[in-house]
């Protein structure tokens, strides 16, 4: 069972009629363990960093639907947003701690891990962007200075779909 997807743990377990009480507790032990450890290989994590915007973006929303979590920096003043020359406001996600981190550099050095759970990206976060029209950077890399952004409301909808998926 080690070797199952986080997508396939949810699967058997939302078909869990057929699997006894110890096989039930074992997939939710496999679950947990999944969501906190990533398992990114520097290979993978080299690869993506170097992928175009448009696919970091697709990834982004594929891994934070599936684990559940997306990642962002902070400091003392707060979540990290930047304002680019036009005055449009973005707030920055990425799918993995390590990605976020490979940016905490120049004038983000210092700022450190913060976690944003799935249901308050979709309940509270995304919405309260959309309100304020700012927009969403979706994994930055600090191999590309391309990087895609996404209305809270088109993120949130990406978010929803892929979220179906699972179901």
């Amino acid at each position: 069972m080690d070797d199952l997807s986080p997508k396939e743990i949810k699967d058997k377990l939302l078909n869990s009629a057929d699997l006894s009480p110890k096989e039930i507790e074992e997939l939710l032990l496999l679950q947990r363990k999944h969501k906190q450890s990533t398992g990114l290989s520097k290979k993978e994590i080299i690869a993506m960093l170097g992928k175009s915007g448009k696919d970091r973006y697709i990834y982004s929303v594929k891994r934070i639907a599936e684990q559940e979590v997306a990642w962002t920096l902070k400091d003392d003043e707060g979540i990290i947003a930047t304002v680019d020359d036009d005055g449009n406001s973005y707030f920055h996600i990425w799918p993995y701690r390590e990605y976020a981190l490979k940016c905490a550099t120049d004038e983000w050095k210092g700022f450190t891990l913060f976690k944003l759970t799935l249901k308050d990206l979709l309940e509270v976060i995304l919405p309260n962007l959309t309100s304020d029209g700012t927009r969403v950077a979706v994994f930055k890399s600090p191999c590309d200075p391309q990087t895609i952004s996404a209305s809270a409301n088109d993120l949130l909808n990406n978010l929803l779909y892929e979220c179906s998926q699972f179901t």
